[in-house]
């Protein structure tokens, strides 16, 4: 709904977080409190750098004390023009809709300086096509087997998906349940009983083509920004728990791919920390001697 009246210094208006979202969209840095709802000196010092390379105001005015109605309707223009992350038409923001209860309480936020990894999962369930179910994630990005991406938290909010990878990484979910090395079933998680055993699913090519396309555009977003990323991991790097996790098909299919097309580290051969596990031979050729 477009804004009705000025919003000042210190408003929670729900406008507040939409106009956050904007300007971090749009390369304007946010690097204290990112989208917190909260209108304060740092929104309103990003917005009027917008307003000022927008010719709504000269380099030697005051800084803005509001959001002004005519502001905030440029502002919508200028976030409309932007493509979508991902395919045209599947890509969904659910971001005002979750409920972000997977934030980090310690550290909440980050700089994008500070985004410079992006982690692969495999949910070992299947979610759907509806962004809505998507709500209860803890992730940045959800990728459906319809080749859907289902935005749900901000790429500068630190979000408990990782462990201790949370604090500088991006996370992506791709819906499924895949083995941990592709051709055995052996290596599939599987859920206890009396759950019926589950087949190891394919990665359909939509929804390859639709984790590949977010990768691209986290890796774009961070560099608008002034940040980089320099390295893609999967999960079982940081959690002895998530030995399969994303799997040899998914990584294989999309960590490799964006190695080699974005120059990308996944921190080598002997890479973990905590209690990970490193990347084994059966899913990267180059690690050979690395058990899975």
């Amino acid at each position: 709904m477009p804004l009705s009246s000025p919003l000042k210094n210190g408003s929670q208006d729900p406008y507040v977080k939409t106009a956050q979202r904007q300007l971090i969209a749009l390369g304007y840095s946010l690097p204290r409190f990112g989208a917190d709802g909260d209108l304060g000196d740092e929104t309103l010092r990003a917005y009027g750098e917008f307003l000022m390379l927008e010719g709504l105001r000269g380099p030697t005015d005051e800084m803005p004390k509001a959001i002004s109605v005519a502001g905030a309707a440029a502002l919508d223009r200028a976030f409309a023009a932007i493509p979508p992350v991902g395919q045209d038409g599947n890509f969904f923001d659910e971001r005002n809709n979750h409920p972000h209860d997977g934030r980090s309480k310690s550290m909440p936020y980050r700089t994008w300086a500070k985004v410079t990894a992006i982690v692969l999962h495999q949910t070992a369930s299947q979610l759907g096509e509806k962004p809505a179910r998507w709500r209860t994630v803890p992730i940045h990005f959800g990728v459906t087997r319809a080749g859907k991406i289902v935005q749900l938290y901000d790429l500068t909010e630190v979000c408990n998906h990782a462990g201790n990878f949370n604090g500088w990484t991006v996370g992506i979910e791709i819906d499924g349940w895949f083995a941990g090395v592709q051709g055995r079933p052996e290596t599939l998680w599987q859920p206890k009983p009396p759950a019926a055993k589950r087949t190891p699913m394919d990665l359909p090519g939509v929804q390859a083509d639709a984790a590949k396309a977010c990768v691209e555009g986290i890796i774009d977003m961070v560099a608008a920004n002034g940040g980089k990323i320099t390295h893609i991991h999967p999960h079982r790097q940081s959690s002895n728990k998530r030995q399969s996790d994303p799997g040899s098909l998914i990584w294989q299919t999309v960590g490799l791919w964006a190695q080699q097309k974005f120059n990308l580290s996944d921190g080598g051969k002997s890479y973990k920390i905590d209690s990970g596990r490193t990347i084994p031979k059966e899913w990267d050729s180059r690690y050979v001697g690395n058990q899975y």
